[in-house]
């Protein structure tokens, strides 16, 4: 969130503490103050209002609603010296329209969202920093891990994450227990079995004269209560891969590649995904068009066998990844979505793009959100899931204030259709406010 600042009087001596002091701790100076880094207290708030559209929703005929949506988070930031701050935010999650059926990340009274430590220091032009306590943390592709911002309250971490960064090159490594949120005023506590941890790093690679980006990672989870198939049980997976990211003039790519290994139940577990999105800029005036193909693979199979579960596992993707309607997840797929996208304004961003989606594996269901199997669908023969159309478009008014809307239809194919599922569209309209 952007903020505005108070600017507080320091104790002198809780400032030679937090700045000498906490240099003596970590053997390290304190990194030098910039603008932002300046002692202080900064506040920052937060307005999200949607209003929500579902037809046959979940692919189910006749399961029409509309609900409305509301996000209210405030937050604070304590910073005692360059070296040393303290972040705390509270939010709130609203629905009108199927309340009680809402989970706790859209219809919740209060939530401790995030409250930790940040310390950092310098070694020559290395910046070392540990940040620990409740967090939101998504420093990963978002095919894999996000904050979760389709609900009403963000995705939330407890632990501990620790960067370095010098010029060209980053790393981080963090341990986290999950959030377990409660639908009241600050009844969320921690899910100790539900476990993320790992290690990322990234590289700036100069190459003849293209901006070049390699991101490697490892991800390591443990889901006690992960759904596979018709089973649900303890889930512990090693996700390693890497994302590269090149520009050169008009075109961009940005691919990713992941390997799953581990075990779900007593069964191995072997899977793959693959992630692939490449444009090219058609003009650089005007609307200045951009014209996209993105293609998402992942394995699938074996979920509802005795033998090796190839069913990749998506973990914490972002929700508006393959759509915020949840038709589709990222495993037993393949997609791929040509589409558009244009800037009418300097403010205005309009995209529209239409994917066909395929299931690999006939013996495996075809996946809705968050790995949900579309009911039937693995006792029925073909490959071809269905049509997915998705258009957007963004107005930033002002500094603070943004509007969205978004509309995606799945129109069923003969997958879904022989499984007796139907089409189904989910469209949003979204007032965002920030100070």
């Amino acid at each position: 969130m952007s903020g505005f600042k108070l600017r507080t009087a320091m104790v002198p001596a809780l400032y030679r503490l937090s700045a000498a002091g906490l240099a003596a701790l970590l053997a390290l100076p304190a990194a030098a103050a910039e603008p932002g880094d300046r002692p202080g207290l900064t506040l920052a708030a937060e307005a999200r209002l949607r209003y929500a559209a579902f037809d046959d929703a979940q692919l189910a005929r006749g399961n029409d609603y509309r609900q409305g949506q509301f996000r209210g988070v405030a937050g604070a930031e304590l910073r005692l010296s360059p070296a040393l701050r303290f972040f705390g935010e509270v939010g709130t999650g609203q629905v009108e329209g199927r309340r009680r059926a809402a989970s706790a990340g859209f219809q919740n009274d209060a939530a401790l969202q995030q409250l930790y430590v940040d310390v950092r220091g310098r070694a020559g032009q290395v910046l070392l920093g540990a940040a620990a306590g409740r967090m939101e943390f998504a420093d990963a592709p978002r095919q894999l891990l996000s904050i979760g911002d389709g609900a009403n309250l963000h995705r939330t971490w407890n632990g501990v994450r620790l960067y370095a960064q010098a010029p060209g090159v980053r790393f981080g490594a963090f341990d986290f227990r999950v959030t377990r949120p409660g639908r009241g005023a600050f009844d969320d506590g921690v899910r100790s079995g539900e476990r993320l941890r790992g290690a990322n790093a990234g590289l700036a690679l100069p190459l003849g004269g293209a901006e070049v980006k390699l991101d490697p990672f490892w991800l390591r989870t443990v889901n006690p209560a992960f759904r596979a198939g018709d089973r649900t049980g303890r889930d512990r997976r090693d996700t390693v891969g890497a994302r590269l990211r090149v520009r050169r003039g008009p075109v961009a790519v940005d691919w990713t590649a992941a390997r799953q290994t581990g075990r779900f139940l007593d069964r191995p577990v072997e899977a793959w995904g693959l992630f692939a999105m490449q444009s090219v800029a058609l003009s650089a005036e005007g609307w200045k068009p951009r014209l996209g193909l993105r293609i998402d693979a992942a394995s699938g199979g074996g979920t509802y066998g005795t033998g090796t579960v190839r069913a990749f596992n998506q973990l914490y993707a972002s929700s508006g990844y393959l759509g915020e309607g949840l038709f589709l997840s990222t495993s037993n797929l393949l997609m791929a979505a040509p589409g558009l996208s244009v800037a009418p304004t300097p403010s205005t961003t309009l995209s529209a793009e239409y994917g066909v989606a395929r299931r690999l594996t006939e013996d495996d269901a075809a996946y809705a959100g968050q790995m949900r199997p579309h009911p039937g669908t693995r006792n029925v023969p073909g490959h071809r899931i269905g049509g997915l159309l998705r258009v957007a478009g963004t107005w930033t008014a002002t500094e603070h204030l943004t509007l969205s809307v978004n509309h995606e239809r799945l129109a069923a194919g003969p997958v879904l259709r022989r499984a007796g599922r139907s089409s189904g569209s989910y469209s949003y309209l979204s007032a965002t406010l920030r100070y």
